[in-house]
């Protein structure tokens, strides 16, 4: 029998915490079920440029369903550049809080303010539409997956797209958050929680938000500890020695099957007014026989002055005569594409500048000799997946951790970036080339990667919990 599966990866652009889950939606709509998004307006382009099993672009007309339009409008995230951590605010958990009044919102229509009014009814819609079996959601929404599971009954499994320390479960996480709030915004968010039970009892009378509902947050959050959550890794990446429990299961890579984006559509410049488009460009094969790609990740901003440094000093070292014959394809993204940083060498025939690379493409092609990354757990799954060289400068949040487990592997490919010089770049990737040890490891790796993404262990976690 058909179910319904929501997805909500993340409240922001993080692309890291969303691209994983096309996997499994992919999956799950190929067994016949029926699946949804739904996220805030900047998130859609993440999901709807995804062909879902063939489904072409409208299907995410009907199927992506917008959130917190007052609250986070288009922008937001790009204007936001920060950590998870730093990036989240409280305002949308009311929004959701406030949704389980149901039809007594309207009651509260002149004591909220209006864009929460707008976008708690909103939610209350979106949710009532839908009415999903199974709601798949992020690490980084634990708590508002908490308050809908408690307010609308929807069972939960967590997705967690970053390999955390065992005791940074979602229960942790939720608390984390809950500590935002004073102790009377505390109660209000239980009560909201349980408004229908708080309205029965009362009768007549009016329901008191405020009243302590005497309950402790470990308490309130406890229900976390019994979701199922998948990490989106080979238990074989991760510490040995780490015990997350027995309901957080390591899984496959989930490594996407098509980039997002229409590769024939996308458009390169390059010197001399040539323009190609990326398939033609990965086609070329003979014209760009050794291909070194270097990328800062999705919220390049975040850690700006970091990657300016990463790629000015590989533009300089693409003048050596050890890069001879190398042609070197930066993703700088959309907003440093046309920075004045990049002038002395935009003609520079042996350089590419890109705002966007269909990343799955390039790291499959063929002639890919070297990725430079930054050491985001999705780029660095889809390097070993591939089993291409590449070396990790991490530049922030959880990529060093993700450095140290590839040398706990054998595999030794981390650049400090604060050290690097193009000269450090140039000896970086010659002793790569002929590092055999580290080579053998990240072969053996990738043999571990792509049998476990055959078997697609996280899919069948999510089809037991539809039932």
């Amino acid at each position: 029998m058909s179910k319904t599966v929501l997805f909500w990866p993340d409240v922001y652009k993080e692309q890291g915490h969303w691209l994983p889950t096309l996997k499994w939606a992919e999956d799950l709509f190929g067994a016949g079920n029926a699946v949804h998004y739904m996220g805030i307006t900047d998130c859609k382009g993440v999901v709807g440029s995804y062909s879902l099993n063939g489904q072409n672009a409208s299907y995410w007309d009907t199927h992506y369903h917008t959130i917190f339009e007052k609250i986070y409008p288009l922008g937001y995230t790009t204007e936001s550049h920060t950590s998870p951590n730093e990036r989240w605010r409280p305002d949308h958990i009311w929004a959701i809080a406030y949704s389980a009044l149901g039809d007594d919102l309207v009651d509260f229509r002149g004591k909220l303010n209006k864009d929460l009014y707008e976008d708690a009814r909103n939610f209350r819609d979106t949710m009532n539409a839908i009415n999903p079996d199974l709601l798949v959601s992020g690490y980084f929404t634990s708590l508002e997956s908490l308050l809908i599971h408690k307010i609308y009954g929807v069972n939960v499994v967590v997705s967690t797209t970053y390999l955390r320390h065992p005791s940074e479960d979602p229960a942790m996480r939720a608390i984390q958050n809950l500590m935002a709030f004073s102790p009377t915004e505390f109660f209000k968010l239980v009560n909201l929680c349980r408004y229908t039970e708080l309205k029965s009892v009362a009768g007549e009378e009016p329901v008191d938000l405020l009243q302590d509902p005497e309950i402790e947050i470990e308490d309130f959050v406890r229900d976390l500890e019994t979701f199922d959550e998948l990490i989106p890794c080979p238990r074989e990446y991760e510490y040995a020695h780490y015990n997350p429990g027995e309901k957080v299961y390591y899984v496959e890579p989930c490594i996407l099957n098509k980039d997002l984006g229409n590769l024939n559509e996308a458009v390169l410049k390059f010197p001399n007014n040539v323009v190609k488009s990326w398939n033609q460009f990965l086609s070329e094969t003979n014209l760009y026989p050794k291909l070194i790609f270097v990328t800062a990740g999705s919220q390049v901003l975040d850690y700006e002055g970091k990657a300016r440094h990463l790629f000015h000093c590989m533009c300089e070292a693409m003048r050596s005569a050890e890069l001879n014959g190398y042609h070197l394809v930066l993703g700088v993204g959309s907003k440093l594409i046309n920075d004045y940083e990049w002038t002395e060498f935009k003609n520079q025939s042996n350089i590419t500048f890109a705002s966007w690379v269909p990343q799955r493409a390039i790291l499959a092609a063929s002639n890919l000799e070297f990725a430079l990354i930054h050491g985001g757990l999705a780029t660095i799954k889809e390097c070993v997946y591939n089993n291409k060289k590449f070396l990790i400068l991490p530049l922030g949040k959880d990529q060093i951790d993700n450095a140290l487990r590839l040398r706990k592997y054998g595999i030794e490919n981390t650049v400090p970036v604060e050290n690097i010089s193009p000269k450090i770049l140039i000896d970086a990737l010659v002793n790569l080339r002929s590092d055999r040890k580290t080579l053998e490891n990240l072969s053996k790796l990738s043999s571990v990667f792509q049998n476990i993404e055959s078997d697609s262990p996280g899919t069948q976690v999510l089809l037991d919990n539809l039932g």
